[in-house]
């Protein structure tokens, strides 16, 4: 992603416009390729080997944030190591002790550095070049570039745009996504990847195959927090699979912290940079099904695909669905993990008014449930500490099974 040294925006009228590039100029596509060109060339190479040759093409010229840019995009495809036989701090401490022992000795009249190093490299079984080489190996310019995954020019100008975005929503205090005309099955993918990055969120049905989504931002919290912005910003790249989307969002940009606005929609046609694929969970849900399916029931879990409508005030997207093979008596499953407080109350309520009756809600014992609200609720609210366990989800079922099957 980039970071906001790399990105100048323009402020009009409090309106955020991002300088998005064209993808198709041949001007653009050469600078793409021959830095990428530079990342191939310099494999197995220093990072300051690397920075210099870039230097040459990115330092200079009305262009050069743009290039940075570029470069930065391709850095995060490279994989940088220490080349180094031996760990670098051990290294040092044995050749610092070493020497301060010499120094020490008054028998000796000057301290010899190769002596040094020789009698230290024998500790390693190594010469002393290669304790000269290894001395400083964990100093970034001195890392060298192991791997790099290169990509099309035409990707990476795409992949520039996207990150222009990503940068601006790193710092929303909230964003709005109205999106329509999907199937169910991507709205499915596309709810359960907001909550595969635990964004705190409200999912609204406003028309036929029309929602509204609404997202809190880094920004929005208590305390504001990097890795909830990156999460944030790496969900965005989801929406592009959509055909027809809007967002408009709040963004804090600025040393002055000045409060804007941001507008986008699939008019721009970003391009997407990943696939659609698999099912996103976080590992504690995936593990739920891993372990629910070695226990012996007659009760068999599977992904839920259903969009269930709360009243036109919200939808619910149930994980899992829980079927009984000998009464055919169904339950859902949903978690919910990432939520305020009084957020999560509101939404038990709004379950609890317009939801099926036959569901259980996983929630953190860290949230907190109003007493009051839980035994009141229809279905069955099962609180975990760190992560679900499959045979509390069994008893539960098994429990209720004569009160779901009505």
């Amino acid at each position: 992603m980039l970071t906001s040294d790399l990105v100048r925006v323009r402020v009009r009228n409090n309106n955020i416009h991002l300088p998005y590039i064209n993808e198709d100029d041949q001007d653009n596509l050469a600078v793409a390729e021959k830095l990428i060109d530079i990342f191939k060339s310099n494999k197995n190479g220093t990072r300051q080997e690397l920075d210099e040759e870039l230097s040459d093409t990115t330092s200079s010229g009305p262009n050069f944030i743009f290039y940075r840019g570029l470069s930065k995009l391709l850095k995060d495809r490279s994989e940088f190591v220490s080349d180094s036989p031996i760990p670098p701090v051990e290294l040092r401490r044995r050749i610092f002790k070493y020497s301060a022992a010499v120094y020490r000795d008054r028998t000796k009249l000057f301290i010899n550095r190769q002596a040094i190093l020789k009698n230290v490299g024998k500790t390693f079984s190594i010469d002393s070049e290669g304790i000269d080489n290894a001395f400083y190996a964990d100093l970034k310019q001195v890392e060298r570039l192991q791997n790099f995954q290169p990509c099309a020019p035409k990707w990476l100008l795409s992949r520039y745009n996207v990150a222009l975005v990503q940068a601006v929503l790193f710092r929303a205090s909230e964003f709005d996504l109205v999106i329509e005309g999907e199937t169910p099955a991507r709205y499915q993918n596309l709810f359960r990847k907001i909550k595969f990055f635990r964004l705190l969120h409200e999912i609204k049905k406003v028309g036929t195959r029309k929602y509204h989504v609404h997202i809190d931002g880094p920004m929005a919290l208590f305390k504001s927090s990097q890795r909830y912005g990156l999460q944030i910003a790496q969900f965005f790249p989801t929406i592009l699979h959509s055909s027809k989307w809007e967002i408009t969002a709040s963004i804090i940009w600025g040393n002055k912290r000045r409060e804007c606005n941001f507008q986008l929609d699939s008019i721009r046609n970003l391009k997407p940079i990943n696939h659609l694929t698999g099912q996103w969970m976080p590992e504690e849900i995936g593990w739920l099904k891993e372990r629910f399916t070695q226990l012996k029931s007659n009760w068999q879990i599977a992904a839920s695909k259903e969009i269930i409508d709360l009243g036109s005030q919200g939808i619910l997207t149930p994980d899992y669905i829980f079927s009984n093979d000998l009464t055919g008596t169904q339950v859902y499953l949903d978690f919910l993990g990432y939520w305020r407080s009084q957020g999560l109350q509101n939404r038990l309520k709004l379950v609890k008014a317009n939801g099926p009756q036959n569901i259980i809600l996983a929630v953190s014992e860290a949230l907190g449930i109003d007493k009051e609200v839980s035994d009141e609720f229809p279905g069955e609210i099962y609180e975990y500490r760190r992560t679900p366990v499959a045979q509390d989800i069994l008893k539960i079922l098994e429990a209720r099974e004569i009160d779901w099957a009505k």
